[in-house]
């Protein structure tokens, strides 16, 4: 295993599903379920996000350099208000690297709405 795998791996163990977690997650289902998402995310060849196709080494930095269990929630978030969802890891997935790129955006239109008027 390489080095970059190892240290995604220690990240999902002991930051983004570890036990003093559990709460962020309905059910252990659900993180499972966010934990396969995770790994599919760091297997994909390419995603395409905003008309930017993110390549399998810029998926793997990004989920190494700016992902954050806050982002990671946000998207489990996205996930239950979602209807009709059919390949749910692939869906949660894609939720996941939707809320990493946007996340800036997000807590911006968060704070405006918070302490502008």
């Amino acid at each position: 295993m390489d080095l970059e795998t190892e240290k995604f791996i220690y990240y999902l163990d002991k930051c983004y599903f570890h036990s003093e977690r559990d709460k962020e997650f309905s059910s252990e289902t659900e993180k499972k379920l966010a934990r396969t998402a995770m790994e599919l995310l760091w297997n994909k060849e390419s995603i395409k996000v905003n008309d930017t196709t993110y390549s399998s080494k810029e998926i793997r930095q990004k989920l190494l350099d700016e992902m954050m269990p806050e982002i990671l929630d946000r998207a489990v978030e996205v996930y239950r208000e979602a209807k009709g969802v059919k390949c749910e890891s692939a869906y949660l997935a894609g939720c996941i690297f939707r809320t990493l790129i946007n996340y800036d955006a997000y807590i911006e239109r968060l704070f405006r709405q918070t302490f502008t008027n």
